[in-house]
């Protein structure tokens, strides 16, 4: 298995970060977990395009972990033929009627999608790439998820928990991919407004994990910050209680990105966990 950070950065515009999204390879798949603003990108300069990509789990709706899923779907069916089996996506409710509002028949891209599956020279593109008109529309289907829940799929298998962000408004997940005996958990976001540590279920989540890839936000230095936002206490005693072998940071605001601070919270978070600790950038890549 192989984990690549396409995007490591936060909602706030950056020219050094995508926003999050994190390529799983494992066997015949590729996998996207999340794919916000400037990750399609990121996932070209990793090597990979549109038709590479198999699977997408969304952890939630927030703008930052899904924009970019608009540009990976139109890309990936308007690049492919009869041969190429539709995207399959995964996220919590809503998932389907944001897909639908885009790329259904009354989606803000309906007359883009009329006149690609109907003008001539759209039809006569659809054939070179080995497609048989008439061009169909865009397969929507999105597969809704709720609660805890464990999917199988050819030799790898995703296990999620509900996390605590910004319900009751979204539904957030944290998710876990296992395959070859190895785990990568993505925590997603996390908020804290209240104390006593991670969640029980996100902690049975990340046990052993050989990769915790955890946010840390630009409100880190803030304990007290009333939006209860989890900083480099939370991460490392989640990294050690669940017995992690490698912590990776992530969604890197631009504040929190600069002069010492990413010196000082490493520093804060080594002192409390004893494995390995890498603040997080786009592209790198960790085979398991």
């Amino acid at each position: 298995m192989k984990v690549t950070l396409l995007g490591t950065g936060s909602p706030l515009p950056s020219l050094k970060r995508a926003s999050s999204s994190y390529l799983v390879e494992t066997g015949e798949d590729r996998v996207l977990i999340d794919h916000g603003p400037g990750a399609f990108l990121r996932l070209m300069q990793a090597g990979r395009y549109s038709t590479d990509v198999t699977h997408v789990f969304l952890s939630h709706l927030h703008f930052d972990h899904c924009a970019d899923l608009i540009r990976l779907f139109h890309h990936r069916w308007d690049a492919s033929g009869d041969a190429t089996p539709p995207l399959r996506i995964f996220g919590p409710p809503g998932t389907q009627e944001f897909i639908d509002r885009v790329f259904g028949p009354q989606g803000a891209f309906s007359r883009d999608l009329v006149s690609r599956t109907q003008h001539p020279l759209s039809v006569g593109a659809y054939r070179e790439r080995g497609g048989t008109p008439p061009r169909p529309w865009p397969d929507t289907r999105v597969t809704e998820l709720s609660g805890e829940g464990v999917l199988e799929f050819a030799g790898w298998r995703i296990l999620r928990c509900e996390v605590p962000h910004y319900q009751p408004y979204l539904d957030s997940f944290a998710y876990r991919v296992e395959a070859g005996g190895k785990a990568f958990v993505y925590t997603s976001d996390v908020n804290l407004a209240r104390p006593g540590g991670a969640p029980p279920a996100l902690l049975e989540l990340a046990r052993g994990a050989d990769l915790l890839v955890h946010y840390l936000n630009a409100f880190a230095f803030e304990a007290n910050h009333p939006g209860g936002l989890a900083g480099p206490r939370f991460a490392a005693a989640l990294a050690r209680e669940a017995g992690v072998k490698t912590l990776v940071t992530t969604h890197h605001g631009p504040w929190i990105d600069g002069g010492d601070r990413p010196q000082r919270l490493l520093a804060e978070i080594r002192a409390a966990f004893g494995g390995e600790v890498i603040w997080g950038e786009d592209l790198m890549a960790f085979t398991l």
